[in-house]
């Protein structure tokens, strides 16, 4: 599975964006400011967006994607299709596409024809996207409604955490997805900060390190994000002291 990382920081940074991530041409996972990667060509392919959670790193491109797909949607009779958890729905409905923050699109240009169109996820079923993507929600901590997604195809299976904490749901969630070729999971703080990490509900080094540690078939690879752009330095240095030295690992 070519999936294709635009954008994994924690915060502001000039290296990359915030969180997003091209699953397949015409789907994403998370539409942070990663999403200015992809050229007007990339963009016009879209159709789905699954949201882990609706924090802002998370959301910080949807409102400016539907804007710029606008005139291509209605002319082709098409809709942006975000996938998230009804909590996460109704954070947009309210928060954010209200005609106060931003136009609201699931009534635009019309009621019966909108450019935007949400989709209600449940934990544990299973929804496909280009014939043969698997995607399945499930339950992380992250003190908001949030969810990660097992990805599976014929030949692969890996998981995005989104964001979470160290917690049973979490581990449990991940063990009962089974073996994983590739675990993308976040790490937002050093230990120093592990007071902060476990009340925003984040993980540092140490805390990922117990949570691997916790899972009954270990990924072949670890794929870590989100690390806090002040601290990347350190979380990195602290990665190597605490991941088992024959984990496979990289920071994006």
């Amino acid at each position: 599975m070519n999936v294709k990382t635009l954008g994994a920081s924690g915060g502001l940074e000039p290296s990359q964006g915030t969180s997003a991530f091209l699953l397949t041409p015409t789907t994403l996972i998370d539409a942070g400011t990663g999403l200015n990667r992809l050229d007007n060509k990339q963009l016009s392919r879209l159709q789905n967006v699954l949201l882990t959670h609706a924090h802002i790193d998370h959301i910080a491109c949807l409102p400016l994607l539907i804007d710029t797909l606008f005139e291509t949607l209605v002319s082709h009779h098409q809709a942006l299709t975000v996938w998230a958890l009804p909590e996460v729905i109704k954070a947009l409905q309210t928060h954010v596409f209200n005609h106060v923050i931003w136009p609201d699109f699931a009534q635009l240009p019309s009621a019966e024809q909108p450019v935007l169109h949400y989709q209600s996820l449940s934990f544990w079923h299973d929804y496909t996207f280009d014939d043969d993507v698997t995607v399945t929600p499930f339950p992380v901590s992250h003190g908001v409604p949030a969810c990660g997604y097992g990805v599976s195809t014929p030949s692969s299976n890996l998981a995005f955490s989104g964001d979470t904490g160290l917690s049973n749901t979490t581990v449990q969630s991940l063990n009962r997805l089974g073996a994983l070729d590739t675990l993308v999971i976040e790490c937002a703080f050093p230990n120093q900060l592990d007071d902060l990490a476990e009340s925003a509900c984040h993980l540092t080094p140490q805390r990922l390190a117990r949570l691997v540690a916790q899972l009954s078939t270990p990924p072949e690879a670890l794929l870590i994000t989100h690390l806090k752009p002040p601290h990347r330095d350190t979380i990195i240095h602290q990665l190597h002291e605490a991941l088992p030295p024959a984990l496979v690992w990289q920071v994006c």
